[in-house]
């Protein structure tokens, strides 16, 4: 895989309102690999995880866009998987205000097979 080196974060990563943690590689996909597809990119022996990341409210048509960034990623990606475990995750930032997640963007990512989790300033992959 060629990945620049900039685009390569050990240990922690921050976008947006959420901080993520992982012992393996984080890659900044988004805005450094490409100009397309999801935010981030996080690997090691044995797992990969494709993660989109969003903060405020989130419509059906976001929700459109989410799948639309992760399966780019999955198809950038898709000679790298190989034998890791495919996880696909929409982090959604939230703050003291509670944002809103539109019900049929939530069962289009269910659907999708992306899970979804709330990140108020720290999430920690490695609990995943």
């Amino acid at each position: 895989m060629n990945i620049p080196e900039d685009c390569k974060h050990k240990d922690k990563f921050e976008k947006d309102c959420c901080e993520i943690i992982w012992s393996g590689t984080i890659v900044e996909h988004d805005g450094c690999v490409t100009n397309s597809g999801c935010d981030l990119v996080t690997y090691d022996d044995e797992r990969i995880f494709f993660i989109e990341i969003k903060g405020g409210n989130i419509s059906s048509s976001d929700a459109d866009k989410i799948i639309d960034q992760i399966e780019k990623c999955e198809t950038w990606y898709g000679n790298f998987i190989s034998h890791r475990k495919k996880s696909r995750l929409f982090i959604r930032c939230v703050n003291s205000k509670r944002r809103r997640l539109d019900p049929y963007a939530r069962i289009k990512l269910k659907n999708a097979r992306i899970r979804m989790y709330d990140c108020k300033r720290l999430l920690d992959l490695e609990n995943l």
